[in-house]
């Protein structure tokens, strides 16, 4: 049961790794004002309640 969990999970790991990283740039690069609003977008408010 580990073994068939890591080999399931390994992967998902090596692809949200790179994916969050570019997540992280383009939110940087983002003017601070739009980066508040993202912050505050109800979406992301409802799923982190």
């Amino acid at each position: 049961m580990n073994n068939h969990q890591e080999s399931t999970f390994h992967p998902l790991g090596n692809f949200l790794s790179p994916a969050l990283s570019l997540l992280g740039q383009g939110l940087r690069k983002l003017p601070s004002g739009q980066k508040l609003n993202f912050a505050n977008h109800p979406y992301l408010c409802k799923g982190l309640n």
